[in-house]
């Protein structure tokens, strides 16, 4: 995330960053704006206010988390987002073919597996956006 930071802020836009209180020094030194927070918890629900999408770069369980919960939201009608995933390389492959098996095994809903977009390049995910 530190060179997504410093790409913003390279071109001029601010970053905002969302970090529980227990993180306190982890956070990018360039941030424009620290929002603080208790939980985890509070951290994911500070990150989906105000917004009406989410897209998860590759990254590690704590992306994996955060996407999660947020689609399981988009499912209930609790988020109004859409739910992008950056599939650089192939990174959400398995993802995908997990939420396709859960389609087959009548887990999820086929509309709204088609909720979760998959686009593997930057050219794709602009004609998303």
């Amino acid at each position: 995330m530190g060179d997504v930071c410093d790409e913003a802020l390279k071109h001029g836009v601010g970053v905002i960053g969302v970090l529980p209180r227990f993180m306190k020094g982890f956070e990018h030194p360039r941030l424009t704006e620290v929002i603080w927070t208790d939980r985890m918890s509070q951290r994911k629900d500070a990150m989906r206010e105000g917004t009406t999408l989410a897209i998860a770069l590759p990254g590690g369980i704590g992306t994996l988390d955060e996407i999660a919960e947020t689609y399981c939201l988009a499912k209930l009608g609790r988020y109004p987002g859409r739910v992008i995933l950056f599939n650089k390389d192939g990174f959400y492959e398995p993802l995908k073919a997990q939420l396709d098996l859960f389609v087959e095994r009548g887990m999820l809903e086929p509309e709204f597996r088609s909720q979760a977009l998959f686009p593997a390049t930057i050219e794709e995910l602009k004609a998303i956006l």
